[in-house]
Parts: structure tokens; sequence; C-alpha cells
């Protein structure tokens, strides 16, 4: 009885495309059920906080996503096979916590004027990190 030949340990290359496209994919797999969640419990909600605490919740938005950011290039530097692939899913959870935490506080017009703009800019920043971590398409 013969075992079978072990796989090779070579990911396939991280191009931009690829990388974009697990980013887009670990975005809506952290987003969609947040909204699907967060938009009827934002129903349920009245939350009557005062402004501080919106302040503090963004806040901890605003280290959620750094620490996000951290990781995922942390990630990307590391030696080990495929690295720059799961970076680029673990860079998608920089975007999506503001953007659930805005789902849930949708009816709060100082949540949504903190949180939606820095998930926007968490989503282009880690748009721009991407193309750097990206390896050149091989000519066909």
């Amino acid at each position: 009885m013969s075992l079978p030949e072990p796989q090779s340990k070579s990911a396939p290359p991280a191009t931009f495309a690829r990388l974009r496209g697990l980013y887009l994919l670990g975005l809506a797999a952290l987003a969609l059920p947040g909204v699907l969640i967060g938009v009827p419990l934002g129903f349920a909600l009245q939350p009557r906080w005062e402004s501080s605490v919106i302040l503090l919740l963004a806040g901890v938005a605003l280290f959620c996503v750094l620490l996000s950011f951290w990781l995922a290039f942390r990630q990307a530097r590391s030696s080990e096979v495929g690295s720059k692939l799961s970076a680029a899913v673990r860079l998608a959870s920089a975007p999506a916590v503001p953007l659930l935490m805005a789902c849930t506080l949708w009816r709060r017009s100082d949540a949504l004027l903190l949180l939606l703009p820095l998930s926007l800019l968490a989503l282009g920043l880690g748009w721009w990190l991407l193309r750097g971590w990206a390896e050149p398409q091989a000519p066909r």
C-alpha cells in the first residue's frame, strides 16, 4: 500500500486581484450578517446615551481598526506560505468593526457621523495596503 504524495507547500501568487477578492470576501462575510442583524436591532434599540458614550464607542472602534491593521501587517510580513493571502482576509476586519457598530446605532446621527467615515477610511487604507503587498502578475 503506497502513501499519497505530499502536497506541495506553495500558495497561489498573491496578485492584487487575488488579494482584492479575498479582502472583499472577508469584508462581506463580516458585514453581511452584521447588517442583517444590526439594522433590525437598531429598530429595537433607542439609545438615549450622552454624546460622551458615543465618543467612547468611536474610540473603541478606532482602537479595533488600528489593531486590525497591525495584526494584518504583521501577518503580511511573515515568511509563512500564503501569509499575504491570509493577511488580506484579516485586513477586512478593519473597516468591518466601525461598520457593524454603525449598523446597530444607525438611529443616532452622531454615531453615524463618527463611525461611517472611519469605516470608509479604513476601507481605503486597506485597499492601498493591498497594492503594496501584491506581487507582480506573471506574464502569460
